[in-house]
């Protein structure tokens, strides 16, 4: 059970469809990671689909019962897509991340320091990005001026609310910090962010245009 578990408002969001692009991918990789989360998701999922039913089955005459099953005999069934196979040096990546890591991604240098490969949702406003500290090196001091979702898939890191280690789940904004990544292997986390972040060190005045702006 992940020491840092997502809330379960989220989860039950989660579950019935209602989260955005970029939160919903935070959550599902939680969930890949995490049998705990897993599992009330499942219960969530057959509560919703139990309540439709008790609904559908009141609410529906014998007549709209019968149009409805003759238009469902016109669905084309799809098939499920074979899971995604990482490719060699991005195993970390649970199936819902691995489809969108396409032959283009490569991690790139980012401003302070650290890695990052950004996540296209073009049906979502949320910025996605996946990010890789070295041990011992973290984010520029932050805050947040909007939503936050954090999981972390490999490695750990630590800040003013905790240490967190993969399978965990962060919702910011919380107040101003540093995540460090811990020592040992290198920590990849996705991270949501529904606002650009304010940079609060000597020079953030200066960037927080660029960064408001997405050029960094």
């Amino acid at each position: 059970m992940s020491g840092h578990p997502a809330p379960e408002e989220l989860l039950l969001d989660y579950a019935t469809g209602a989260l955005p692009e970029g939160p919903a991918l935070a959550v599902a990789l939680h969930v890949a990671l995490d049998p705990a989360a897993r599992r009330l998701v499942g219960r969530l999922g057959a509560l919703g689909g139990g309540l439709l039913e008790s609904v559908e089955a009141s609410a529906l005459d014998d007549a709209a019962a019968e149009r409805t099953l003759a238009r469902l005999n016109d669905v084309t069934i799809e098939p499920r897509p074979a899971p995604a196979q990482p490719r060699r040096g991005f195993e970390w990546a649970p199936p819902a991340l691995a489809r969108r890591l396409g032959p283009q991604a490569r991690w790139r240098r980012a401003f302070g320091g650290f890695e990052e490969i950004a996540v296209d949702l073009p049906a979502d406003s949320h910025r996605v990005s996946v990010l890789r500290l070295a041990p011992g090196h973290g984010l520029p001091v932050h805050r947040h001026v909007g939503t936050e979702y954090t999981v972390v898939l490999q490695g750990g890191y630590t800040d003013t609310t905790g240490r967190y280690v993969a399978g965990d789940f962060a919702v910011g904004p919380g107040g101003e910090h540093r995540p460090i990544a811990d020592p040992g292997e290198p920590c990849i986390a996705v991270i949501v962010l529904e606002k650009p972040i304010v940079l609060t060190g000597p020079l953030g005045r200066w960037i927080n245009p660029l960064v408001r702006r997405g050029w960094i």
